[in-house]
């Protein structure tokens, strides 16, 4: 596999051996990206796609990569999508990219700016993918847009019509609380570069995903509740009670996760039936509603512990965020004395662990859309964290 742009040390494959279909993955080092490069190998069959290119900005190193050893995949680091110029330039010197005809869309940057910025640099992004695509892939069919939660106004769900299960049917949310969601933008940007086009696009909306990622990721629940419990066992011993981060009503609040797996497998569904997703929203999760009090117990016995309800009445909600904290002078012990890769403690965003586990109200989806076209794939919400807990363990992330 290619590690980066400028080493240039991937040949694109004689024209006589191309088969149909060729993609290009933005964002292949964060949790959706990473899985969509796996199951692009093998989703829906094995020979699908004759080659997949995996663009970064950050470097996602083949030995570090933990991705299938299949010749057909391909990692380009260093790829700048605010720069519209040097991304052209980037792009154009992959041997073959002129074959690519699905574009996976999985970018994200800005987290933790302001509305205004996110909005603006998320809107770059896009808008120099889609350009630069168009001019090097002139074969593309297809362009999948991954958006979220946010769409339905989640973040401002006691100032706007708020009524779940969230459907795509439902409108945009209204002003001045439109302006700051970005995925807004994005969709329409989308719309416009599409028009009279001879490729089309779907847009994909996870509730909170749960997946891996070899390197760190600041929006992954699952690793940060790995870690958690991972240390609070060797502190606290097996067999421990660890008590609900959130309140009574985050506990029972409705909510849809979605695994990192099933989302790529449904990006790659999606493009491969433009007929049925074109211009269209879809929302993908593992299955029915769920709960915490229901998952809670079932992800703590992963590792040996006694997942309890929260403290009731007028106290104050265990803190996992504020635990962690607390600890942070143990972390390097920890690391050591079982062997653990290193900087996976201080690269994980506890506050948005605890802040995604203590939403108190319900987000939950409705996945009548992509059930009606066809995808029809679930699993237990709690087994899509153990899925992840042993892919953690395989890197060495936890004992």
């Amino acid at each position: 596999m290619a590690d980066a742009l400028q080493q240039g040390n991937s040949e694109a494959p004689p024209a006589n051996q191309q088969r149909v279909s060729q993609a290009i993955v933005f964002g292949a080092s964060g949790i959706s990206g990473y899985a969509l490069m796996k199951e692009l190998t093998r989703y829906p069959t094995p020979t699908t796609f004759s080659r997949i290119i995996g663009l970064t900005h950050r470097p996602l190193k083949k030995e570090i990569s933990l991705l299938p050893e299949d010749e057909r995949l391909e990692l380009y680091s260093d790829l700048d999508l605010l720069d519209r110029n040097k991304t052209l330039l980037q792009m154009q010197h992959i041997p073959g990219v002129e074959h690519t005809t699905h574009v996976y869309f999985a970018a994200y940057s800005g987290h933790g700016s302001s509305y205004e910025e996110l909005k603006w640099t998320n809107a770059e992004l896009l808008t120099n993918a889609v350009g630069t695509c168009e001019i090097v892939c002139p074969l593309m069919q297809f362009f999948t847009l991954q958006t979220g939660g946010k769409a339905y106004g989640v973040e401002f769900s006691d100032k706007v019509p708020y009524n779940p299960p969230l459907s795509e049917s439902l409108p945009r949310i209204p002003e001045p609380y439109a302006s700051n969601i970005f995925y807004y933008e994005q969709y329409d940007i989308m719309t416009r570069a599409s028009a009279g086009k001879p490729w089309t696009f779907c847009e994909i909306r996870p509730d909170a995903i749960v997946g891996f990622v070899p390197q760190n990721n600041a929006m992954n629940i699952a690793q940060a509740l790995g870690l958690f419990l991972s240390l609070w066992k060797d502190v606290n011993g097996e067999g421990s009670e660890v008590v609900f981060p959130g309140n009574e009503k985050a506990w029972e609040a409705l909510h849809t996760d979605t695994s990192q797996d099933i989302l790529a497998r449904f990006h790659i569904f999606a493009s491969l039936k433009p007929e049925m997703t074109s211009e269209k929203t879809f929302n993908v999760v593992d299955g029915p509603a769920t709960h915490w009090k229901e998952v809670w117990p079932q992800v703590c016995a992963y590792f040996g512990l006694r997942g309890v309800a929260p403290q009731s009445g007028d106290r104050e909600p265990f803190s996992a965020q504020r635990w962690m904290e607390e600890q942070h002078g143990n972390w390097a012990k920890w690391v050591q004395k079982y062997g653990l890769k290193e900087g996976a403690l201080e690269g994980t965003t506890w506050k948005f662990m605890q802040d995604v586990i203590g939403i108190p109200f319900r987000r939950d989806y409705d996945a009548s859309a992509s059930r009606s076209i066809g995808f029809t794939e679930e699993r237990p919400h709690a087994e899509g964290y153990l899925m992840v807990f042993e892919e953690m363990r395989r890197a060495r992330i936890i004992p």
